[in-house]
Order: structure tokens, then C-alpha cells, then sequence
């Protein structure tokens, strides 16, 4: 996520050190317990975040600007099409999504941003201020009153948007922190170490990496 940020024009900023890795990849079922689905509304967004991670509404209208880069497929926001097309949609919107959507099709895909697809900027607020917003959860951002005028503040303020995206970045970068020794610091960070030669590293002070086999 980070480096995609990067690469594609986003904010840079200092990733706290000194977090463990977990023994264990989150399972799909206990990923979907902590997300809420795009066909959320704001209000049930900011209540589920705020007693799961602690997130204030300014953090979770910040984290939604990473819909800027990416993409969907159909079946995450063709509740808004079919049977009933959401009022609340741009019409010209709906009508090229229907054009890639035209039936149950899971594979077919298209940009959570339009105008700017691969940069990281404040365009996917435009988008919401102009009902062109893909997910519920993101259209729903503009219409509910307690987000509405932060969503606002990040269209016209690219700036802002950054300072705040990495304020919740690095907040959701401290939840559950593993301590002691829970956990492990893996040689792969994408893979488990070793059971029987764990890879062992600690980052000290004067910033050199202590190793033991």
C-alpha cells in the first residue's frame, strides 16, 4: 500500500519502527470482521471503525481517499445499479458503469477513481461532491452530515488531505501492537520464519541490527 502510495504521487512519511509480526495471517472471515463492506453507510462506517480501531470520522474520510488508486469489480457496487439504480448516482456516471456491468459479471472491473486513476491525490473527493462516487460507503461520505464538510476541506485542500491520510496511516499502524515476546520479526515480511532457525533482529538505538541464529 505504502509504496504503491508513493509511486503514484501520495504522501511521504516516517513508519514507526519496533512493531512484531503476528504468528498468524489474518483469516478471510476475521479480515470482513474488521472492514465494512462497500455497501455500508457512513453512519454504520464510523460507529463500527470508532469501537474497532478507535477512528474518528476525520481518520476514516482520510483512509477512504485510498480509493483514489485501485480498482473494483462489479459485484462490490452493482447493489447501486441493479434492480433499482441509487438515485443519488450521476446519471452519465451510472450509465458507463452499466456499460461495464451490464450483468452479474464478477471478473469485469473498473477504476475507483475516474479522473485520475493512477494518482494519489484529492480527485476521489471531487468525485463524491460530483455523486460519482463507486461504493455506498464512499458516495455516503458526501451525504452524511458528519463527514460531509471534511469531505469538502480534502477537495479543495490536496494539502490537508495528505497531513490527515498520514495522522491515520500511522495511527492504524499502531493497533495491537505486539510486545515482549509476542510475535516475531520475520527475515521475509511476508513469510513466517523458520521453526527450527527463527531469524532474530532488533533494532537498537544508534539504529545497527543485532542479529542471533
Amino acid at each position: 500500500m505504502i509504496l504503491n502510495q508513493l509511486q503514484s504521487g501520495g504522501p511521504d512519511y516516517a513508519v514507526p519502527l519496533g512493531r512484531r509480526d503476528g504468528l498468524a495471517f489474518a483469516t478471510q472471515n476475521e479480515t470482513n470482521a474488521n472492514l465494512p463492506p462497500p455497501s455500508s453507510g457512513a453512519q454504520a462506517i464510523l460507529k463500527q471503525l470508532a469501537d474497532n480501531q478507535n477512528l474518528d470520522p476525520t481518520d476514516v474520510v482520510a483512509l477512504s481517499g485510498g480509493h483514489t488508486i485501485g480498482i473494483a469489480h462489479c459485484g462490490s457496487f452493482d447493489n447501486r445499479l441493479y434492480p433499482t439504480q441509487d438515485p443519488v448516482m450521476d446519471q452519465t456516471f451510472a450509465k458507463n458503469l452499466k456499460s461495464i456491468c451490464p450483468t452479474k459479471d464478477f471478473d469485469a472491473f473498473t477504476f475507483q477513481d475516474l479522473r485520475t486513476p493512477n494518482t494519489f491525490d484529492n480527485k476521489y473527493y471531487v468525485d463524491l461532491m460530483n455523486r460519482q462516487g463507486l461504493f455506498t460507503s464512499d458516495q455516503d461520505l458526501y451525504t452524511y452530515s458528519k463527514t460531509k464538510e471534511i469531505v469538502k476541506s480534502f477537495a479543495v485542500n490536496q494539502t490537508l488531505f495528505f497531513e490527515k491520510f498520514v495522522i491515520a496511516m500511522t495511527k492504524m499502524g499502531q493497533l495491537n501492537v505486539l510486545t515482549g515476546k509476542e510475535g516475531e520479526i520475520r527475515g521475509n515480511c511476508s513469510v513466517r520464519n523458520s521453526q527450527k532457525k527463527a531469524f532474530l533482529a532488533s533494532v537498537v538505538e544508534n539504529g545497527e541490527i543485532m542479529t542471533d541464529f
